[in-house]
């Protein structure tokens, strides 16, 4: 016979009726107290992984359009949102837990209520470090709690979408040359002379006067706008036969020959002449006309050293030009004639109203070379800059100077490996698209894609070009009439801009004059000057012809702009590290509950204060919260507010056999 008793209490007593039972049951582990806390944690953990895998995997992706228009940041949010609540779960039922452990010493009830009211939200957590003694655990998860609110925009900002490039199907070219001259770019005009063409001619005049006009430029071809291009280890994306050039600053060279003349005047000034000569025999006057004298010549006497770099370039240039001229840069300028200037070591020789102006030279050499350039296509505008500029020598072996000027790109990229002069012999090529090239005086074979040829008798008309036509003059200034500080260089009305210059602006001056030469090398787009074999009736004849192989360019990609998704993963470590501090939390109260099997695990349940509280006069002998729960069922309580408010009317129902 199972056997009951009842108990009555009045007043604030409860009435509890109570279950005799002979043994008590066996109390479950501590993992077994925390199951539904540690699955809880497990599905937390997994929405945190979703939360990086989904992101990660769509990173430096284009964004594709989700289901029902659902945007990546609104999963996010929804994946983060759950994995906070599911967390956060977990921390509460820690938090509780921790209350009933500290009631292991004599504490007042209210730190139930502060414990309590810490698990339920960010107000309660704040308050839980000053109403209740302060540990260590219950202060970490309050902070948990506290900064949880910030767990789903910090996923949300580890995601965000950036304009990427993306390639598609398009034309993409940049123009360059191998080889000049072009068919159409110059003609014979006897056995051993050509002579240019008449847009080299005009390119190289807008090379002086108008440098940066868009006539004279490169265009490419990009079909969206858009275009990148395939670059070695250098960052070289192409390269082409071109004309490049260096000045030095010569000035230090000028002599000053003052000698007796008769005449005065544009002449010479009270009976005496003022000459500013090079060693090169070039020479000014200081009198109001004489202005610049522009020449071409040998430049052994501005070397400094024979072994410089600039005397290196200036022996395999086609043409030096040395520029000497008057400049007022830098002179507090009123009037072309009235001018206060620094003072250097010629100036102290001429009168006081000689020194308006100072004299300058410039030396420039102009010599065949391979222009390595970096260059991409954004937005339709070309963006190109030269990386490097590697000379091209005769074949001094052979002392070759009226031969082709032959260079060799190293390294050299094809098909997307690189090449040097030690492995050139591993290309694929047939033999038929290989040249042979002398270089310091050993031969490779190479193949065409990394051989850059001027000919012979297009450099002799480019030199011709510029020593008879362009420069070899001077000019005077026009003191009759007409805009100030114009020059009268006779027919050769492109020079003016040489004058009243620095050396760093003549040195900028004749780079953009190669440079324009080099963009119309580049128009004319030659790869290589080949030979094929001549058939008559389908048949070889054995005798060979030489063809310009055309149609040269740099080939790449096209890309057109589209949204990316881009996922930052430092914005998720606060996620990770709250719930990390969440699993270690957990981990610790379930070693507690091994450490200290006798506590009871009540965690954020109010059971245990009904039924083992101060004023309760009957007792269970269950502990595990389930069964609490289970007696809690059976017992039917009402708020009575007669006199005092209680809870009254407490009934055990049910039996168990």
């Amino acid at each position: 016979m199972e056997t009951f008793s009842r108990q009555q209490h009045k007043h604030h007593d409860i009435n509890i009726t109570t279950k005799d039972v002979s043994s008590r049951k066996a109390k479950p582990g501590p993992i077994r107290s925390w199951l539904w806390e540690t699955l809880s944690l497990l599905l937390a953990l997994g929405l945190l992984i979703a939360t990086i895998v989904i992101p990660a995997q769509n990173n430096n992706r284009v964004l594709k359009p989700w289901p029902y228009d659902i945007s990546l940041n609104t999963i996010i949010a929804i994946l983060s949102t759950f994995m906070r609540a599911s967390m956060l779960l977990v921390v509460a039922e820690l938090i509780g837990q921790m209350g009933w452990n500290a009631l292991q010493k004599p504490r007042p009830v209210s730190d139930l209520h502060h414990f309590n009211n810490a698990s339920r939200g960010i107000l309660g957590a704040m308050k839980l470090f000053w109403t209740v003694p302060p540990r260590l655990t219950s202060i970490i998860a309050a902070l948990v709690i506290i900064i949880s609110p910030a767990i789903t925009p910090f996923a949300q900002q580890s995601v965000s979408t950036v304009p990427c490039p993306r390639t598609v199907q398009g034309q993409a070219s940049l123009p360059i040359s191998h080889y000049v001259p072009a068919y159409n770019s110059s003609f014979r005009t006897g056995a051993a002379s050509n002579e240019l063409s008449g847009d080299m001619k005009v390119a190289m005049m807008n090379g002086l006067v108008n440098p940066t006009g868009k006539d004279i430029d490169v265009a490419a071809t990009c079909s969206t706008g858009n275009c990148t291009f395939p670059s070695n280890s250098q960052g070289i994306t192409h390269s082409s036969i071109a004309m490049c050039s260096a000045c030095i600053d010569t000035t230090e060279f000028i002599e000053l020959k003052i000698s007796k003349n008769n005449s005065d005047g544009d002449e010479g000034y009270a009976g005496k002449t003022y000459n500013y000569s090079l060693p090169n025999t070039q020479w000014l006057q200081a009198v109001i006309r004489s202005q610049v004298m522009a020449m071409s010549g040998d430049l052994e006497w501005a070397l400094d050293t024979p072994n410089s770099r600039f005397a290196q370039l200036a022996k395999v240039a086609i043409s030096n030009i040395t520029t000497l001229s008057f400049t007022q840069k830098g002179c507090n300028v009123t009037a072309s004639t009235n001018a206060t200037c620094p003072e250097d070591r010629l100036t102290s020789k001429v009168p006081v109203s000689l020194r308006y102006q100072n004299a300058m030279a410039t030396s420039c050499a102009l010599y065949p070379c391979i222009k390595k350039y970096y260059g991409k296509v954004e937005r339709g505008s070309l963006i190109e800059k030269v990386v490097d500029e590697q000379p091209i020598d005769y074949n001094r072996a052979a002392n070759d100077e009226t031969g082709n000027r032959v260079g060799v790109q190293t390294p050299c990229l094809i098909d997307g490996k690189e090449y040097k002069l030690a492995n050139f012999s591993q290309t694929r090529d047939p033999s038929d698209s290989e040249t042979i090239v002398p270089v310091d005086g050993t031969n490779y074979t190479v193949p065409h894609q990394c051989v850059y040829t001027l000919s012979f008798q297009y450099r002799q008309a480019l030199r011709r070009f510029i020593e008879h036509t362009l420069f070899n003059t001077v000019c005077l200034a026009n003191v009759d009439g007409g805009a100030k500080d114009q020059l009268n260089c006779g027919d050769q009305w492109w020079l003016p801009p040489l004058y009243n210059s620095t050396f760093e602006g003549l040195d900028a001056s004749f780079d953009l004059f190669a440079t324009a030469i080099t963009n119309n090398f580049r128009k004319q787009g030659i790869k290589a000057r080949r030979k094929r074999f001549l058939e008559e009736n389908g048949k070889a004849t054995g005798q060979t012809t030489d063809f310009l192989e055309d149609n040269d360019k740099a080939t790449g990609q096209a890309t057109e702009m589209a949204i990316c998704t881009v996922f930052d993963w430092r914005w998720v470590l606060l996620p990770a590290g709250l719930m990390a501090i969440t699993m270690l939390l957990l981990i610790v109260a379930v070693v507690q509950g091994f450490t200290n099997p006798g506590m009871p695990v009540w965690k954020t349940s109010i059971l245990p204060l009904l039924f083992y509280g101060p004023n309760v006069v009957g007792h269970t002998q269950e502990t595990d919260l389930d069964d609490l729960q289970k007696e809690a069922g059976r017992v039917i309580v009402r708020i009575e507010h007669d006199e005092i408010v209680r809870l009254g009317q407490v009934d055990t129902r049910g039996t168990e056999s």
